[in-house]
């Protein structure tokens, strides 16, 4: 089997526990009953909480954990092929994650969140054996874009040249809008080359499929 060629990064990840601004609303009191959990510790989620969400800035941004869960499963069900050699996710908020090989995700999303509350609310998600599956890490988005940087995005080029050629390969995990100033001039530093398959707007999920099958064009038959 080839070697791992890549690591991939989910940028501004619709991915945080409820913040602190909207602690006390209603939906949110709500819902942290009907779950009894504390509002702090449970996930943002857009389908209980929309109205208290458009009260955020960003609020487009937020609320979606729905859309990094999917694209996980299919990077890490993808990754038979050995195709990342790290996985990260950038969330919204700035918190940076790791996601260790050996790291089997929930399928059911109900599953999946209240693994990501727990992870928020440790720093650290273990095995049965201590050994380490999720972190949060203490670093930035600056410090895991290394190597020459592959971003897809809407005002990108087309082709996929640029994806093969990547060290690193960011994909937003957001669902309205584009990357925030603050993450352009990362990747304007990182000199970063955008990658676009088409005009057209695409889910995180499409674009991240368009990527694997960029990866795997080249791969022999046989490996796959």
């Amino acid at each position: 089997m080839p070697s791992a060629i890549v690591r991939i990064v989910f940028v501004e990840a619709s991915l945080e526990t409820i913040p602190e601004e909207i602690l006390h609303h209603a939906q949110v009191i709500s819902s942290s009953r009907v779950r009894g959990k504390s509002p702090e510790s449970m996930l943002l989620e857009d389908n209980l909480h929309y109205i208290a969400i458009k009260k955020l800035k960003m609020y487009r941004k937020r609320g979606r954990p729905d859309i990094v869960h999917r694209c996980l499963l299919l990077c890490l069900d993808s990754n038979v092929d050995n195709l990342f050699s790290e996985i990260f996710v950038h969330t919204v908020t700035g918190k940076v994650i790791q996601l260790y090989p050996e790291v089997r995700l929930p399928r059911t999303y109900e599953r999946f969140r209240g693994l990501m509350e727990k992870l928020f609310l440790e720093g650290v998600v273990k095995d049965r054996n201590g050994k380490i599956l999720i972190k949060v890490l203490n670093c930035n988005l600056d410090d895991i874009l290394q190597g020459k940087v592959a971003v897809l995005r809407e005002k990108g080029r087309n082709g996929c040249d640029s994806i093969k050629k990547a060290d690193t390969i960011c994909v937003g995990a957001f669902p309205h809008g584009d990357f925030e100033k603050s993450t352009l001039k990362i990747f304007s530093r990182k000199k970063a080359k955008f990658v676009s398959f088409s005009k057209k707007s695409y889910t995180a999920l499409y674009a991240l499929c368009r990527t694997i099958c960029c990866l795997l064009e080249d791969r022999p038959l046989v490996n796959r």
